[in-house]
């Protein structure tokens, strides 16, 4: 995932689900990637043109979005 604090023009703020359905074998992806923090530990928000990764529990595929 790109650092979203080193951004010099964060896209849209996004909102990204905990899970997804796999394509590949209608199972859940559970969300791997995780928000960046600023300097005081306060958690930032993903933007638009960030990627995050997911990967499905039962066939073990990883799922990298950039996000829109």
């Amino acid at each position: 995932m790109s650092d979203p604090a080193k951004r010099p023009d964060p896209g849209e703020e996004v909102r990204v689900p905990d899970s997804i359905v796999c394509v590949d074998c209608g199972g859940i992806c559970g969300l791997l990637s995780h928000p960046g923090t600023d300097d005081d530990g306060n958690t930032l928000p993903f933007h638009s043109g960030d990627v995050v990764a997911y990967r499905s529990a039962d066939c073990h595929d990883r799922w990298d979005i950039v996000l829109e």
